[in-house]
């Protein structure tokens, strides 16, 4: 590889991981990197150092070199805090990126937004580059991206019209890790019955979440239930709580899963029990399609400005 054939440099900066991304003129994957330096691991705001350290072999003497990042790097603890963009709104509108001072000149950094939600009173970071990285093969989708905070959200006319937040994905890690339910629920494995039973269960009570939670280790204790058993009911249970709140989303269309491989497959039998269709996304690779997206917006919107100078 020859950082002569890179032409630009996509990050996804979150708060656990840094991943790069090398590519060419015509978008093609050249290189990348990742490593666990994410947000929560800078100490003294030393972040053009810890980028340097993944990315100098790119970047070469007397030339400048774009950098386009998304995710927790532009939030209140990242870099640069950046401004919400106010919904409805593209996703990747090269005119809202904020461009990052710093002291290594081969680097031109610019930072995508994420997204306001004043009417309900919600927000993304991040994970608005992985809706724009779906407009290369849709304009218009309900959108379910599963993880710690899991975001339910529609995109109509390439436009991000609403979304949604449940955390989940951390309501789970507390109560399996933090709460006393945990003593239940400590053993891995996997049981597709007591998953779906949970699905079922909670999508068709939520107002029961407490009550039901406590029922695992209620049913443990008196009945000396297998833990890997309960833990896949409390997964379904947490997950279809979450369906029963987002069912405004997915009661008329199909569902476009953006996730880890293993969430998206959770998501998918769960949505299955309610007679719902899913596509799956892989969440790597269709943020870098949205860092793509964006990349080539801004060119877009570079080349119209130069060519209005000019003319």
């Amino acid at each position: 590889m020859m950082n002569e054939d890179i032409s630009w440099i996509g990050l996804d900066w979150g708060t656990t991981q840094l991943r790069c991304y090398a590519l060419n003129d015509r978008g093609y994957l050249i290189d990348s990197v990742s490593s666990k330096d994410g947000i929560n691991e800078i100490k003294d705001a030393k972040f053009e150092e810890t980028l340097l350290a993944a990315i100098n072999p790119w970047l070469k003497l007397g030339k400048v070199t774009p950098i386009l990042a998304c995710g927790m790097i532009g939030s209140k603890n990242g870099w640069l805090e950046t401004p919400y963009q106010k919904m409805p709104c593209n996703p990747c509108d090269y005119k809202q990126f904020v461009r990052i001072t710093c002291n290594d000149p081969r680097m031109k950094i610019y930072v995508i937004p994420g997204v306001a939600n004043l009417k309900q009173i919600d927000l993304m970071r991040g994970e608005e580059t992985q809706l724009a990285g779906l407009l290369s093969e849709m304009d218009s989708a309900i959108v379910c991206l599963p993880g710690t905070h899991c975001k339910w959200a529609q995109i109509k006319d390439r436009k991000i019209e609403k979304f949604s937040t449940f955390i989940s994905g951390e309501l789970f890690d507390l109560i399996s890790n933090k709460s006393m339910i945990r003593y239940s629920v400590n053993k891995d494995g996997w049981d597709n019955n007591a998953f779906t039973e949970g699905v079922l269960s909670g999508f068709k009570t939520p107002e029961l979440l407490s009550n039901s939670l406590f029922k695992l280790r209620a049913d443990d204790l008196m009945h000396d239930i297998d833990h890997a058993l309960l833990r896949s009911k409390l997964s379904g249970l947490i997950i279809g709580i979450e369906l029963a709140g987002a069912k405004d989303y997915f009661k008329e269309q199909n569902v476009q899963l953006i996730g880890e491989p293993v969430l998206n497959n959770l998501y998918s039998i769960a949505l299955s029990l309610l007679k719902v269709e899913t596509s799956a996304y892989d969440a790597s690779q269709i943020t870098l399609s949205g860092l793509k997206y964006g990349f080539n917006s801004m060119q877009k919107y570079l080349g119209l400005e130069q060519k209005g100078n000019n003319g």
